[in-house]
């Protein structure tokens, strides 16, 4: 006889309902409170992660339009020379905000490891195709960054890979994103001019003391921006630029910025706000990749000035244009495409005398030709005969106390000799070098014309 089954429900009769009793045996216990706490975490997390990928890729979307391009490797990489165009433009509504005052081209070399900065100040007399001779800060104004990028090309003769444009609200921001940065202010600067934060169009002034300095945002802008009073005109203005951002770089590269997802948001927003830029964003960690481990002595810094190896100089009809010195533009041409080279001896300023130590004459004459048409950033200050017409091997007396060793190895190279220090040194010397040519300067020159030296 089978066992009777047994019911799989029971019966309630207060309230007349049947209850099932398979339910009744899988009722869970309470889940524990730090479960609760836990998945409630987990839960804010994983809406704070998406949350935070929507507004980074909103930003990150504004501030490259192509940011899903592909890119294996940058352009220019190969040949081993990046060039990016770093533009500086006001805010809107600021009075000129289409004038692109700052003009930095950026180059890095892929095969040595090195970064340059040149800096064209906004006053250079430039031809902008299809309008004319004009400011090269107008050539943002006339065709955006088309135009820019053609006209700077066009002027020192080298491609324009990519560009990066910004405006005084994303300088701002981004420095207050990483805390701050630190600058070492030469003198102090004193610019009674500078116009007031929250009315352009009223003088409030800015003084900062020199020696080390941390800067806000508001004041890191005011250091690059002031150029009236003692802050150097354009020159010491695109000098500190250029601070600045090496400034800005470092920092947002430093453990303390990557390791805190706050500053990051920060620099993120800042940028997609204010910057625009044509690089992908793995072109942009592309250029990180490379750049990451550069030293701070392999940056090399230049600013074409009305100094003596400066390219510049000032428009005899009297405006404030300024001209290039060589009208074919080759000097300044010749510098931007040998930058890595040229750089650290345009750098040095040194100054050299030459004496001819033979009784062959002309030898002199020949030898600052070799050099100046080498369009080295050398200042030549004499050429004469020597006390003594008997060299037999060319000398190079270094005076700089091995201070400007770049403008020492070129002249080595030059003549085929080695550098020595003067016996009795002056405590002042009137010149970094002095090459007294010997009668084995046919290993370097061709065969002297008939001149006097």
């Amino acid at each position: 006889m089978k066992k009777p089954r047994k019911p799989d429900f029971v019966y309630d009769p207060i309230k007349d309902k049947r209850h099932s009793l398979s339910k009744m045996s899988r009722v869970k216990k309470p889940m524990p409170r730090w479960k609760k706490i836990l998945l409630w975490a987990v839960g804010i997390l994983t809406i704070a992660g998406v949350g935070f990928g929507i507004f980074a890729l909103g930003n990150v979307a504004k501030l490259a339009p192509n940011f899903f391009k592909i890119e294996q490797k940058l352009k220019g990489e190969d040949e081993g020379r990046i060039n990016i165009l770093l533009i500086g433009v006001g805010d809107p509504g600021h009075d000129g905000e289409g004038l692109a005052d700052t003009n930095i081209i950026a180059s890095v070399n892929t095969k040595e490891n090195k970064i340059s900065m040149i800096s064209i100040p906004r006053d250079t007399r430039v031809k902008i195709p299809g309008e004319g001779n004009f400011k090269i800060n107008n050539a943002h104004a006339y065709g955006d960054i088309p135009l820019a990028k053609q006209t700077v090309e066009n002027f020192l003769d080298i491609p324009i890979h990519y560009y990066i444009r910004a405006n005084f609200t994303g300088l701002r921001q981004a420095v207050d994103a990483v805390g701050g940065i630190e600058v070492d202010n030469k003198y102090l600067l004193y610019d009674p001019e500078y116009p007031c934060d929250k009315n352009q169009w009223k003088s409030c002034g800015f003084k900062l003391q020199p020696g080390k300095q941390k800067l806000d945002g508001t004041t890191a802008l005011k250091y690059a921006r002031c150029r009236k009073g003692t802050c150097g005109d354009d020159f010491g203005r695109a000098e500190r630029q250029q601070e600045v951002i090496t400034a800005i770089r470092a920092k947002a590269l430093s453990t303390e910025t990557l390791l805190n997802p706050g500053k990051i948001a920060a620099l993120i927003q800042a940028a997609g706000d204010n910057v625009k830029t044509d690089m992908s964003i793995q072109g942009i960690l592309r250029l990180n990749d490379l750049t990451k481990d550069v030293p701070q002595d392999q940056t090399i810094n230049a600013v074409f000035s009305l100094e003596p190896n400066g390219f510049l100089k000032s428009d005899p009809a009297g405006s404030s244009d300024l001209l290039p010195i060589d009208s074919t533009l080759t000097a300044i041409q010749t510098f931007a495409k040998d930058i890595f080279r040229l750089g650290p001896i345009w750098k040095e300023n040194a100054t050299i005398v030459i004496q001819n130590g033979t009784t062959t004459a002309g030898v002199g004459g020949k030898l600052e030709t070799k050099i100046n048409g080498e369009k080295m950033p050398l200042q030549i200050t004499g050429v004469s005969n020597a006390t003594k017409r008997d060299y037999t091997t060319t000398q190079i007396i270094d005076y700089s106390g091995g201070k400007k060793n770049a403008t020492k190895a070129y002249l080595e190279g030059v003549l085929k000799v080695t550098a020595t220090a003067p016996e009795n040194p002056p405590a002042k010397p009137s010149q970094d070098f002095v090459i007294i040519i010997g009668s084995d300067f046919a290993n370097y020159l061709p065969t002297p014309s008939s001149t006097t030296r």
